[in-house]
């Protein structure tokens, strides 16, 4: 072999050792236009103050949904114990907080505590009349 056929296959490896870097991708952009592109992309929306006004008087529906009802509460019992469950069933009745058996808590009327009752529905009961001691 002569040294002409060496250097030739050494800058082979050389340019085909870059795996992860398309030559593509590589010379598509300079630095400066891509930085440029991601702000134009990025740019926030410019609202009228009458939209803007209208907005703040009106809040989303899933902030209605979540916020609890004037009276609306539940009285949740744990009546069986949670060593054989699940780590997230545990920590489940932990965000509810309970920690015993027989042990009662009071809390909102929320979908947030309604799934949590229902993800825990086998170890746990809601007791009727939910007002507070």
């Amino acid at each position: 072999m002569s040294d002409t056929d060496k250097t030739q296959k050494i800058e082979k490896k050389k340019t085909s050792s870059k795996v992860n870097v398309p030559a593509q991708a590589a010379a598509a952009e300079p630095r400066g236009a891509a930085e440029a592109s991601a702000k134009a992309v990025h740019a926030p929306s410019k609202k009228s103050p009458a939209a803007a006004a209208a907005a703040a008087q009106n809040p989303p529906a899933a902030a209605k949904a979540a916020a609890p009802k004037a009276s609306g509460t539940l009285r949740i019992r744990q009546i069986k114990s949670g060593i054989c469950a699940p780590v997230d069933q545990k920590q489940t009745l932990s965000g509810l907080g309970l920690r015993r058996i027989r042990q009662e808590v009071v809390r909102p009327d929320t979908p947030t505590v309604r799934g949590q009752v229902q993800k825990v529905r086998h170890l746990v009961e809601i007791v009727e009349g939910g007002t507070e001691r």
